[in-house]
């Protein structure tokens, strides 16, 4: 015959090993970073998004994350000639407006100062008219942040297609959230860091 105080205590006991299988089976997921080591960053995509990786004519690093017409570019370049020289946000953003209007092609342009990892970076939203294979123009709707370290430019780039500026809103709005995190789990890497 079971004691008072073990009578008490068997239904815990059964209870916990009830619980210890299925904490057993829980398995917590860890984010895979992608990390590019030439040039000393590292995003997490969102989960299920394709990453590809290449060099073009205009960026020495081109890294994509990928799902659907949802996209998120990460493009390592040699900076504008006197691209980002002052500490005047207000001399910087005037600086991004006009090399997105001259050279991007950009048009409805606004740039506000942001933080990325504790760097000042500049944030851009501008409209761009861009023709598809067929000839056919359509409006795209262009987010970009720029970071500059050291002789390098770090240009972070999402966009939309639509017919209109509320159908871009509208295209924007499945992925919006989830491209947001990955920027925000953006990382410059000190030099060295990623030998070992």
């Amino acid at each position: 015959m079971l004691e008072p105080a073990m009578r008490r205590i068997l239904p815990l006991l059964l209870a916990a090993a009830l619980l210890l299988p299925a904490a057993g089976c829980y398995e917590s997921e860890t984010p895979v970073r992608y990390t590019n080591a030439p040039f000393l960053f590292s995003f997490v995509p969102p989960k299920g998004w394709t990453v590809t990786a290449e060099a073009t004519s205009s960026c020495l690093a081109s890294v994509e994350a990928r799902q659907d017409e949802c996209r998120f570019y990460v493009c390592v370049s040699q900076p504008p000639e006197d691209f980002l020289p002052t500490t005047s946000d207000f001399a910087n953003c005037e600086l991004i407006k006009a090399y997105v209007t001259d050279t991007l092609k950009g048009y409805n342009v606004s740039c506000r100062p942001s933080t990325t990892q504790g760097r000042r970076s500049y944030d851009a939203i501008y409209l761009r008219n861009v023709a598809d294979e067929a000839g056919i123009v359509r409006l795209q709707l262009v987010r970009q942040t720029f970071l500059t370290r050291g002789k390098l430019l770090y240009t972070l780039t999402t966009y939309a297609f639509g017919r209109s500026e509320e159908e871009l809103k509208a295209a924007t709005t499945p992925c919006e959230a989830e491209i947001l995190r990955a920027q925000a789990t953006f990382f410059l890497h000190k030099p060295g860091s990623l030998d070992r």
